[in-house]
């Protein structure tokens, strides 16, 4: 066996142990905090949440939401399942450049540069930021409970539309865009 087929094997059987990890966690989460009053619900509804700022791998600034809508992708770097929409993302960048802002959000408090820049280079290296949510405060705020999730909320913070543990290639990310976008 060729050592690309061995790492692509290792990648995928850490992916699935790290996959199952995470969704334990956060069903752990979610249940630990059932009864707390916080803005996810508040996203999860429609109604407007306040501004995060957090830094990018690259070490950007990065406003969320910004001034026009913002498409954030919620995955891990670890996630194989996650990376067509990645790469899906990179192709739609240029035809919603005027219409809206992508951002990534690695969901894994965990991960370094270096993990979300192999991912990053898997997708064919797009040029939207890519974020590490350390604190939880991306996945708490919008109610994120699973990967492969797309929330797009507008400059006022508003959750336009939302898409849960769907992955998307180009085309269907496409037709989402264009039904959620204003």
């Amino acid at each position: 066996m060729t050592t690309t087929k061995n790492r692509r094997r290792l990648f995928t059987i850490a992916a699935i142990i790290a996959a199952v990890a995470l969704v334990l966690i956060l069903a752990s989460t979610a249940l630990k905090r059932g009864g707390e009053a916080d803005t996810s619900a508040d996203a999860a509804s429609g109604n407007s949440v306040e501004r995060i700022e957090v830094a990018s791998v690259t070490g950007e600034a990065v406003t969320v939401p910004s001034t026009r809508p913002t498409v954030l992708y919620f995955m891990a770097s670890w996630c194989y399942t996650c990376v067509p929409q990645a790469e899906a993302m990179k192709n739609l960048e240029q035809e919603y450049a005027g219409k809206a802002d992508f951002i990534a959000v690695d969901v894994t408090p965990e991960n370094t540069k270096a993990q979300v820049d192999e991912f990053r280079k898997l997708a064919g290296d797009p040029g939207h930021p890519y974020v590490v949510d350390k604190t939880g405060q991306l996945t708490k705020k919008y109610g994120i409970t699973s990967l492969d999730s797309t929330v797009v909320v507008a400059s006022d913070g508003k959750v336009l539309g939302r898409a849960d543990a769907r992955p998307m290639k180009a085309d269907a990310l496409r037709t989402f865009l264009d039904k959620t976008l204003p």
